[in-house]
């Protein structure tokens, strides 16, 4: 049995890097994409009437490619055809499996924009839901400071108004966290990766007199220019220190600073993202997972938006948090239906299963899922690595489009 499940994979990885070399990207160190736009457009140009859409065949077509040659072709789509893809899938009726197409059109800053912004709705109609002001640190807390500035300025370009506005206008003006919210919309972080003692000893002393008199020490303006200024390595200085020479653990320290449980909250997620980033998005991850319904939407921010920045890193956190491999819980938590429509946004092995594909690997014995998911990892690495060597190709392609489209 377990022979003929290895013969399975075998088949399956041979017929993965067939259809990658050859099909999908032309050969490792091209990309027509000319070529993919048109096969795109071929079956795209039926919807210019119907406004109708097969998002499972954009979706499947789309995990062919890395992220920045998705974004070629859609660029290209919209000039060479003058088909505004994003637009007509936006105009479809939401769902998930429409949120995860869009997420793959757009580049990891606009689909962070554009959860930000539907957080902020979400959050005006509903005050009372402290998650969803966990949520808008999550995004924010992912970004170095070009990438700050990069997610101000597509918010205005979409929304024609001010961030900072629109977080006063809905988390209030003065308050804890629109004060957060907007020190960190400032992308003024320290980033160089140094730190030092003498403050960090002196923050420490203040956060251990505030639980002593169980009382702030630290003014709330300075507290969160703390976490929102300091760099990385100064913020696990200070925890460790606080709690190396006061034997208590700093989110105590933070509960006795802070008034109210979502504002110690967010500020514990900023503990957690500086010791670990890779392990507290695996944790976002497993609580997405966990919810009733499931929250698709941080699920594809995370997947797709980390994508190309460190979702390998994520992945293998995962795995060692919770004894499993993201692929596996996703496999298990989710339906049929919906696996088959999400399951390209999980980078398992660059591009979408086919069910066909999918029963071919398993049909034999569940119970051999070991050494299946063992060779599906020595397929992911081989796909990982052939789609890399496209990428700078890609990128060149890219602005060759947009200098074409400037000149005219």
């Amino acid at each position: 049995m377990e022979k003929t499940t290895e013969s399975n994979v075998k088949k399956l990885e041979k017929r993965l890097m067939r259809r990658l070399s050859a099909s999908s990207l032309g050969h490792s160190t091209g990309f027509d994409y000319k070529h993919y736009t048109k096969h795109l457009w071929k079956i795209l140009k039926k919807s210019v009437k119907t406004h109708e859409l097969d998002l499972n065949f954009i979706l499947c077509f789309m995990s062919l490619y890395n992220c920045a040659q998705r974004v070629i072709l859609f660029h290209n789509l919209e000039f060479e055809y003058d088909y505004k893809l994003i637009d007509i899938v936006l105009e479809q009726p939401e769902s998930p499996i429409r949120s995860c197409t869009l997420a793959m059109l757009i580049e990891p800053i606009e689909l962070y924009v554009r959860d930000f912004h539907d957080l902020l709705i979400l959050k005006s109609n509903d005050k009372s839901n402290f998650d969803i002001s966990r949520k808008l640190v999550q995004i924010l807390l992912a970004l170095d400071n070009d990438d700050t500035h990069k997610f101000k300025a597509t918010y205005e370009i979409l929304y024609e108004n001010s961030i900072e506005t629109d977080v006063e206008v809905v988390q209030g003006k003065q308050t804890i966290m629109s004060k957060l919210l907007i020190e960190l919309l400032e992308g003024q972080r320290n980033e160089e990766l140094t730190h030092s003692i003498s403050s960090a000893k002196w923050i420490a002393k203040n956060l251990s007199a505030a639980n002593e008199k169980d009382t702030p020490s630290i003014d709330y303006d300075t507290f969160i220019k703390i976490f929102t200024h300091d760099a990385f390595s100064q913020l696990s200085a200070i925890f460790d220190t606080y709690e190396d020479e006061y034997r208590s653990s700093i989110e105590v320290a933070i509960k006795h600073q802070c008034q109210g449980n979502i504002e110690a909250e967010c500020f514990q997620d900023i503990v957690e993202y500086t010791r670990s980033p890779s392990g507290y998005h695996a944790k976002i991850l497993q609580q997405a997972l966990d919810k009733k319904p499931i929250d698709y939407i941080t699920l594809i921010r995370i997947i797709i938006g980390h994508e190309v920045k460190d979702l390998r890193e994520i992945k293998l956190e995962y795995s060692k948090m919770y004894d499993e491999t993201l692929y596996q819980a996703i496999e298990d938590r989710m339906d049929i239906a919906e696996r088959k429509n999400l399951l390209a946004m999980i980078v398992v092995i660059g591009k979408h299963l086919t069910s066909n594909d999918s029963e071919e690997v398993c049909s034999d014995d569940r119970d051999n899922s070991s050494s299946t998911r063992t060779a599906l990892r020595s397929i992911t690495s081989r796909v990982a690595e052939i789609k890399a060597n496209c990428s700078l190709h890609a990128f060149e392609k890219f602005i060759q489009i947009l200098k074409i489209r400037h000149s005219h």
